[in-house]
């Protein structure tokens, strides 16, 4: 993981700007997903290519997966002795169950012309892009709106997924909620073709190495000192997912900066600011289902 460098006198808002860019840090659950992926990557072109969903509460840590797997693929370190990088098809699943719609955001992911007309001529457009631009990989994000493929209309939907990557021989990678599962679990076939990779919260001490390692990363004039409070503070507000903790230690580092503290305290974890930043990932996770909460031990 790469460090900021603290230059001297550098302006406050300019070291906040650099806490709060996208960042990986090393953890037990991304990297066991990072090779998960991977494994499934490496089956592309395969008679029967692996399909893998990466499933998890909002703010679990995907986007950052996503983000590290697609950098990886672009600088050709992701399959190393590979000639070229993989192709990769990035496709927003549709919120519609329907057949025609999922071949017309096929086609607008690929920015082509998406021609009027039924589900036949969809497909055939559909097919030719395909052929032409011979993908490894289908990237299937927001796959929790497959929750609405429901019914005889949501299984036409999902075995088009499952057609479409066998006929072209793409591995498939999802992103999605409980909701996604869901899903999965609707359709024998699909289930049975699916692995799924949980993204679980880290346990307290994963979880003190991830922060420990997070928080030297950032700008800070002084070290932080991570006491069992402080910790607490931090698992309480997260509930030990990635995503979230990465959102803590950046915001709170920024109000290091800002409050001249320059290191994370107890007070700032505690602080109203930080919690009030914090309210939307909370309502979501309520929304989305949460785990009953374990101390921090």
């Amino acid at each position: 993981m790469v460090t900021d460098t603290l230059a001297p006198h550098q302006d406050p808002w300019s070291r906040v700007t650099l806490i709060l860019k996208d960042r990986w840090a090393s953890n037990p659950v991304s990297d066991e997903a990072l090779v998960r992926a991977r494994l499934t990557v490496a089956t592309a072109g395969r008679l029967r290519p692996k399909a893998l969903l990466f499933w998890g509460v909002p703010n679990a840590g995907k986007t950052a997966l996503k983000v590290k797997l697609l950098r990886e693929i672009s600088q050709k370190t992701f399959l190393p002795g590979l000639a070229s990088a993989p192709e990769v098809l990035t496709v927003e699943a549709p919120v519609e169950a329907d057949e025609a719609r999922f071949y017309e955001a096929i086609l607008q992911a690929g920015h082509q012309y998406v021609p009027s007309g039924n589900v036949r001529t969809l497909l055939k457009a559909v097919s030719a892009f395909l052929d032409e631009l011979r993908p490894d990989v289908m990237i299937l994000d927001e796959a929790g709106n497959l929750n609405a493929y429901v019914g005889a209309r949501g299984n036409v939907c999902l075995n088009a997924i499952r057609r479409l990557c066998n006929v072209h021989r793409m591995a498939l990678l999802g992103f999605g909620t409980a909701a996604a599962m869901t899903a999965l679990q609707g359709d024998e076939q699909l289930e049975n073709r699916f692995e799924t990779f949980e993204l679980r919260p880290l346990a307290p001490p994963e979880f003190r190495e991830f922060v420990e390692l997070l928080t030297g990363a950032m700008p800070l004039r002084h070290a932080t000192h991570w006491t069992i409070g402080m910790l607490e503070s931090a698992y309480e507000l997260s509930g030990g997912y990635v995503g979230r903790a990465s959102y803590v230690v950046q915001e709170a580092s920024a109000q290091a900066v800002l409050s001249g503290d320059e290191q994370i305290t107890e007070k700032i974890l505690k602080s109203s600011e930080l919690s009030n930043s914090l309210a939307a990932l909370r309502h979501a996770g309520s929304r989305a289902g949460r785990r009953t909460r374990r101390p921090f031990v």
